[in-house]
């Protein structure tokens, strides 16, 4: 799917048009168990698609995917593949995403700054998602897939206290007797 997808442009609206998609799906549990078991006949389910295909207007592209998806019997999965085609489409075009967590909202010039350092860093183009955490004092803390950076308050204290430890001997400092 992603080999055929020709620009960015096309490519969100193919995500978004999957998302709208499983949102019908979530949205209603009889027909999510319907298009996911046996209940409903392959023939059933492609007139469902068919109907929401009309009234929706997918592209030929999304409504010929989940025609395909529903053949391998796949829609039970479809959040995961909506996930890996953005990993897909990422990766194919040298595009890496970093999930920002920060105490407050950040606003639009700091995002750009952050992004264009990351980028710098990176020698990539990156996308971040944004995440208010309020367990952070301040500072940000940064996921690059199962990597995390923490330049917060607490992950600066928490280094320093690492580092002294390791530079003091912890077990030649006898203890306080009560």
């Amino acid at each position: 799917m992603i080999k055929s997808v020709k620009d960015e442009q096309e490519y969100v609206k193919i995500k978004r048009e999957l998302e709208i998609f499983l949102e019908l799906l979530d949205g209603n549990k009889e027909f999510r168990a319907g298009m996911e078991s046996s209940l409903f006949s392959t023939k059933q389910k492609r007139e469902l698609i068919d109907a929401i295909h009309k009234k929706v207007s997918f592209s030929k592209k999304t409504y010929n995917f989940l025609l395909a998806m529903l053949e391998k019997n796949r829609l039970i999965i479809l959040d995961l593949i909506i996930q890996f085609l953005e990993e897909l489409w990422f990766k194919r075009n040298g595009v890496e995403k970093l999930r920002v967590f920060s105490a407050v909202e950040l606003d639009e010039q700091l995002e750009k700054k952050l992004i264009k350092n990351f980028e710098k860093s990176f020698e990539k183009k990156i996308i971040i998602e944004k995440e208010v955490d309020e367990s952070l004092i301040a500072g940000i803390k940064i996921q690059r897939g199962s990597i995390f950076y923490d330049f917060s308050i607490s992950g600066n204290l928490k280094k320093l206290r690492d580092e002294m430890a390791s530079e003091i001997d912890i077990e030649a400092v006898p203890e306080k007797e009560p």
